[in-house]
């Protein structure tokens, strides 16, 4: 909960609740495990509800990425995404809200 100073006809502080997660905070707080092979070219991002999103990029021509199971965290993330990274780096997610996330090992 954020705190701010009135504005004009009130006297005192307001108070903004956020009641809504972005869909990479989402992502994130369901999250328990991130693991890739050694190539970091096909990696698996494990959620609570113990679905799973497989990723995988060779090339500009395979690269995917795809939910364990329908009406799951990971086919809520992967429905929301718009593109991923997959490096040696991290795993980063870029979801349609304009937020992203990004997970290592």
């Amino acid at each position: 909960m954020e705190t701010g100073t009135g504005m004009a006809g009130s006297d005192g502080p307001f108070q903004i609740e956020l009641n809504s997660f972005s869909q990479a905070q989402s992502a994130a707080a369901n999250a328990v495990r991130y693991v890739a092979n050694s190539e970091f070219n096909q990696a698996v991002l494990f959620f609570k509800d113990g679905s799973y999103l497989q990723f995988e990029h060779k090339g500009r021509d395979k690269r995917w990425a795809q939910a364990s199971a329908q009406r799951t965290q990971a086919d809520r993330a992967c429905l929301g995404m718009s593109h991923f990274r997959l490096n040696a780096l991290h795993l980063q997610l870029y979801f349609e809200d304009g937020s992203d996330v990004a997970f290592t090992i």
